[in-house]
């Protein structure tokens, strides 16, 4: 990984960075000067802050405009009431279709601009681009969907809920030409691409090890606090379009049937407590930071992934584990460790350690600890007091992240050019790491990822039996110490004392 080339855009944003499209296909776009027209597919919480940007952008004349929303509940506005840690706080509430039509100037009576079916929106030839933020189990289906419509796409992470469906949305963007991000707000942040060119360019040596996660604490239990409304009922709600059992993606359908799940406003509005519509913490906590560090670390694909947790505290109908770990190993030669934690709000530092060096990521850049393997322990095995960065790396942080990733993703929209902040093959990084590790928690087993076959495969012993085999076959005859790391590019130098390695043949020393 640790290379003297300079920064590499296409290995850090992933293979579709350097891509754009032909001339041919500027035909079929919204021109450059032409204002870029969004639907939205879901009118949730999350999809208000797109809504009211989009709405702001196009107040303050920037070419882009809201045309049309989809939603499978009617919606609700209204204000109320919020008691919580003794405090009492009034919120006003507006989500749903006919709120969020309103909200961008659209006649709730337009039918083709106002439906909760997201097909009329793709049929629309005014719709250039959609914002995607409905449930994780709706996002590969619709994206794809989308492409084929001829719209660029705007999709929430996680980009899909399973690798399946990352690998149709990689295909088909690669197919229609489409360009398309994925909302990992922290992708907006350029330190991480810094910190790419200082590993790149050897500035830690060898990459060994990373670490990150997310870590709250809320007495009313993660997730539980997006509100429930009487209103929410089997006559305000599309329950079978929300739950999806109709559609498929790769011949696998996207969600339950309603006699698996029946209606329940918390399964409705909660969604993210239930496996059916989820990857939980692993793929909504935990996306951010896999995206990010995966970049900045120079790695795609974990070879092999494992997972552990529990619902430890959470215990009120959850089936997400409020305690979550995460183990990915790379054929690169690191590991990657990520835990989320919605019972306890005290977090890890988010650090890439390397041989030579560390990188600890901390508000407006990055610190820098260089680390000498000729000194045994550089570092105390507790650090009773925080230790002295050789050097500060400042890197100014977006005002505002969401808005930061709208603006790339229009430009691209109107350059014709793939390579956003987070492509959808970055975003299937993410997917396929906390798909592999949902498995891996709720099965008990590690799991490979086929790199040449892009599926997920049951682990065996052979990545530790090919480490145990790499380590001794390239542990070569040394002249001067009897061993040497051979074409591992090992900094190793073995004591003198190594020489007298190596195993005794008919009762004969090595020589």
């Amino acid at each position: 990984m640790a290379t003297n080339s300079a920064l590499d855009r296409r290995k850090f944003f992933g293979s579709a960075a350097a891509l754009s499209l032909s001339a041919s296909s500027y035909a079929s776009v919204t021109g450059s000067n032409e204002r870029v027209r969004v639907g939205f597919l879901g009118c949730g919480g999350r999809a208000q802050a797109h809504i009211d940007l989009i709405t702001r952008f196009s107040a303050d004349g920037k070419p882009v405009v809201p045309v049309a929303v989809c939603d499978v509940w009617d919606g609700l506005e209204d204000e109320y009431e919020v008691n919580f840690g003794g405090k009492v706080t009034r919120r006003r509430y507006a989500q749903g279709l006919y709120p969020s039509a309103r909200k961008i100037g659209v006649d709730v009576n337009d039918k083709s601009r106002v439906s909760k079916d997201y097909r009329v929106i793709l049929d629309r030839k005014d719709v250039d681009a959609v914002c995607i933020s409905t449930p994780d189990h709706w996002h590969g289906r619709m994206t794809v969907d989308a492409m084929n419509a001829g719209k660029d796409v705007y999709v929430e992470k996680p980009m899909t809920r399973t690798p399946e469906e990352a690998v149709a949305v990689c295909d088909a963007a690669q197919r229609t030409g489409r360009v398309v991000t994925v909302g990992v707000q922290s992708m907006a942040d350029g330190v991480w691409m810094r910190a790419f060119d200082t590993i790149r360019t050897g500035g830690i040596g060898h990459v060994a090890h990373a670490q990150g996660g997310v870590f709250r604490n809320d007495a009313r239990g993660q997730w539980r606090y997006y509100r429930l409304a009487k209103e929410m009922t089997p006559k305000t709600v599309d329950w079978n379009l929300f739950l999806g059992h109709g559609f498929e993606v790769g011949g696998r359908r996207i969600g339950p049937t309603a006699k698996e799940q029946p209606f329940d406003r918390a399964a409705f509005a909660q969604w993210r407590t239930l496996w059916a519509f989820s990857g939980g913490p692993f793929a909504d906590l935990l996306t951010h930071s896999m995206t990010h560090l995966s970049a900045a670390m120079g790695v795609r694909f974990p070879a092999r992934v494992t997972a552990g947790g529990g619902v430890f505290l959470e215990t009120d109908g959850r089936e997400v584990p409020d305690v979550g770990t995460i183990i990915a190993d790379y054929e690169e030669g690191c590991q990657l460790v990520l835990t989320s934690s919605t019972i306890s709000g005290y977090p890890v530092e988010e650090v890439i350690r390397g041989r030579l060096g560390t990188i600890k990521f901390v508000k407006g850049g990055y610190q820098l600890f260089r680390d000498d393997p000729t000194r045994g322990a550089s570092f105390p095995p507790r650090l009773e007091q925080q230790p002295t960065p050789t050097e500060l790396v400042t890197v100014e942080p977006p005002r505002n992240e969401t808005e930061t990733l709208w603006e790339n993703f229009l430009s691209c929209v109107r350059s014709r050019q793939q390579s956003t902040f987070c492509p959808p093959d970055l975003g299937a990084v993410a997917v396929a790491t906390a798909a592999m590790a949902t498995q891996s928690y709720r099965t008990g087993q590690a799991l490979f990822w086929d790199r040449e076959r892009r599926v997920v495969t049951t682990a065996d012993s052979s990545w530790a039996a090919r480490c145990e085999q790499r380590s001794k076959a390239r542990a070569k005859p040394n002249q001067v110490f009897g061993w040497s790391g051979g074409d591992t590019g090992s900094t190793l130098t073995p004591p003198m004392h190594q020489k007298l390695a190596g195993p005794w043949v008919n009762g004969k020393e090595p020589t």
